[in-house]
């Protein structure tokens, strides 16, 4: 087994009930004068001309022992024409006689029933939240030696003493996610770009990079953490929730690359955090998928591909070095609809294990709303 000591600072400071409309239709038609149709007061027409008159009785006879009451629309399969009604509903067709049930469509039948069986989600991730922030920078030096470069956005009320941690790809480094990192904050979420010493031509150490980053953690006194890594830093987010499991809520891999010769799968049966991936299309950029049996062989997991999603795609902001050589043709989404759906399921992800009363079920699920929405738009397949 894989350890490393982790000393922890004190923490940061950190149905519709619809009333279902009453049916009130009111009294039938008294007045229209129609022989034998039972719906009228007046004296011509043969019927009985009773309270307790049923349409459908042209001997005049009153038979359907209804209760003839104001919520009594007597339309056809309306509820009424059984005995003793008495269930004060809306009476429309289709009707079961449950009591204050609306009895719309999709309707499930139980008493106070309001019909939103489906709860669609009441904010859009793609956008800023209302948190002001405080950004800064700077930088330490790990146990290891290491130097470890940040860039960090404080909300200045946060919604959680939990943090995200992200961590970049090889070669990169802070600088591409702190637009990701900025939009996080505006959430309430403390969120922190690092800049990796382990990510460069003649020096890839994931394990590495992941005791560093854990060390920032501990430097910044940080409790709670969902890490996000792009990358072979997906890797490095894996391992370091496999290193520091009291602190780790999740991880979310971006697009992961593994390297040749990588150690991730050693890690990952000692991973206890929440796994999530969203991941790209297949090419060289992302070694072909390479990162996703890692990610696969943790459990559970749930991975979505982001359609037609290039591996810069994942970067906020990207910039040329990685457009240069990995940018691709889109033919059914624009760059800026792909990383606006990047964008709302990484925080989806964020909040909903960091922030309380918060529902991811609508991005995560199979069943939930939003998901449901972006994969019938084919934005996302489940994996």
């Amino acid at each position: 087994m894989h350890t490393r000591p982790l000393f922890l600072l004190a923490a940061l400071a950190c149905s519709s009930t619809k009333t279902p409309t009453e049916g009130s239709s009111g009294f039938p038609d008294l007045t229209d004068g129609s022989a034998d149709d039972g719906d009228d007061l007046d004296d011509d027409d043969g019927d009985d001309d009773s309270q307790d008159d049923d349409p459908a009785d042209p001997d005049g006879s009153d038979d359907d022992n209804d209760d003839d009451t104001p919520d009594d629309d007597d339309t056809p399969d309306d509820d009424d024409d059984t005995p003793d009604d008495q269930d004060d509903d809306d009476d429309t067709p289709d009707d079961d006689a449950t009591p204050d049930d609306d009895d719309t469509p999709d309707d499930d039948d139980t008493p106070d029933d309001d019909d939103e069986d489906v709860t669609l989600p009441t904010v859009d991730l793609t956008v800023p939240g209302s948190s002001a922030l405080v950004a800064s920078s700077g930088e330490i030096t790990s146990t290891g030696g290491s130097t470890v470069e940040y860039e960090r956005f404080v909300p200045d009320a946060p919604a959680t003493s939990g943090e995200v941690f992200i961590l970049h790809g090889f070669m990169r480094g802070k600088d591409q996610f702190t637009d990701l990192a900025n939009h996080l904050a505006t959430w309430g979420i403390t969120t922190t770009a690092v800049t990796m010493s382990h990510s460069s031509l003649v020096d890839i150490d994931p394990e590495e990079n992941s005791a560093d980053v854990i060390d920032l953690a501990d430097y910044f006194g940080a409790e709670k953490i969902v890490w996000i890594g792009h990358s072979n830093g997906a890797i490095s987010a894996l391992i370091a929730s496999a290193m520091a499991p009291d602190v780790s809520a999740a991880i979310l891999g971006l697009d992961p690359v593994e390297a040749i010769g990588g150690v991730g799968a050693e890690w990952t049966d000692e991973v206890t955090a929440s796994v999530g991936v969203l991941i790209g299309e297949e090419d060289t950029c992302n070694s072909n998928n390479s990162g996703l049996p890692t990610y696969s062989s943790t459990s559970p997991m749930r991975a979505l591909r982001v359609t037609e999603a290039d591996h810069c795609n994942f970067e906020s902001p990207t910039n040329w070095l990685c457009t240069l050589s990995c940018a691709r043709d889109k033919t059914l989404f624009s760059d800026e609809g792909i990383n606006a759906t990047i964008t709302e399921m990484t925080t989806s992800w964020a909040l909903g294990h960091l922030v309380g009363d918060f529902d991811m079920g609508p991005w995560w699920d199979a069943s939930g709303s939003a998901f449901l929405e972006l994969e019938s738009a084919g934005a996302l397949t489940s994996l």
